[in-house]
């Protein structure tokens, strides 16, 4: 990680059961080595493994953010055959040490997307 990385009390831990992912009444992801991310004064991510995601739905765009805990994000658009999300997803290529486990784990936010669980 380039630049300076700040230290927080953020918590990462496997998500019980299985995580599935819906977008657009579709589902577009489902793992059960999902990896939920507590970082407070900020909602509860879901980061999922990039090969539980299915394939070919995701287009890399040039968006780029950076948070001084976790590192610079990288973003994708969602493109399905009904609908489109443009930078819904993002993941960090490479994290701050705090956060290494969520290396190339991939976070969805919209309001098309929505996260259910079910037993494994």
């Amino acid at each position: 990680m380039t630049g300076q990385c700040l230290d927080k009390d953020i918590k990462i831990s496997p998500a019980k059961g299985r995580v599935h992912v819906i977008f657009d009444d579709a589902e577009i992801a489902s793992s059960i080595n999902a990896l939920e991310l507590d970082e407070p004064g900020h909602p509860l991510r879901i980061y999922i493994p990039r090969d539980d995601v299915q394939p070919g739905i995701l287009e890399a765009t040039e968006t780029h953010t950076t948070c001084p805990y976790k590192g610079e994000a990288s973003y994708y658009t969602i493109k399905t055959l009904t609908a489109t999300g443009v930078d819904q997803v993002w993941y960090y290529p490479d994290p701050c040490p705090l956060v290494e486990p969520i290396r190339d784990y991939l976070a969805f936010w919209g309001e098309r997307i929505e996260y259910r669980r079910s037993e494994v």
